[in-house]
């Protein structure tokens, strides 16, 4: 859950803190998450060595998980640009497909638990349990975090926004420049899934 930090605090930041705007934030990458596992559950379900062995390569899934990040900073950095130059327009938060995606893609870390979830999956008996395992470890995977994010993080990254409000411009464009760094440290490796 704390491991996210560094990719969901700058979105939620941008999109000042708010519980709604949160939800609209965490929501579709809670909802990616949860197609991940369902996916690697099907996977493994299926028995497919090749692509247990592609979505194993952490390198590509980093590279993945990279650039849909940087896609965010990068439209993060220009809804800024054109909200900016509009007086009377409010910032809106990310469009949902490239979260979802960033959900996605921070399912496929292939931990202890998603191995076990997989194993379980590769010896069920018909396809509708995989589907099963996946939905409820995904579910169970994403709860916590989706609560944690959606109210602790927010309410102390709202709070703190009131405490910096002088510095509001200056953190909105700072956000996309951290999670382009974040992006770069997934890139580089120094970041892993």
């Amino acid at each position: 859950m704390l491991t996210c930090m560094p990719l969901l605090s700058p979105i939620l930041l941008a999109n000042s803190a708010t519980r709604q705007q949160s939800l609209r934030v965490l929501l579709p990458i809670s909802l990616g998450r949860i197609s991940g596992y369902i996916v690697l559950s099907l996977i493994a379900y299926l028995g497919a060595t090749m692509i247990k062995s592609l979505i194993s390569d952490t390198t590509l899934m980093g590279y993945l998980l990279g650039s849909v990040t940087l896609i965010l900073a990068g439209r993060l950095w220009f809804s800024l640009r054109t909200s900016s130059c509009c007086s009377t327009s409010t910032q809106t938060p990310q469009e949902a497909i490239p979260l979802f995606m960033t959900g996605v893609f921070l399912s496929m870390s292939l931990c202890a638990p998603v191995i076990t979830m997989m194993t379980l999956s590769a010896t069920t008996p018909s396809l509708g349990w995989a589907i099963a395992y996946g939905f409820t470890f995904g579910l169970g995977a994403t709860l916590l975090w989706f609560l944690f994010f959606s109210v602790v993080l927010t309410a102390i990254l709202k709070e703190s926004l009131i405490h910096l409000s002088r510095y509001r411009v200056v953190l909105q464009h700072t956000a996309p420049i951290l999670l382009a760094g974040v992006a770069i440290a997934i890139f580089n490796g120094w970041i892993h899934l």
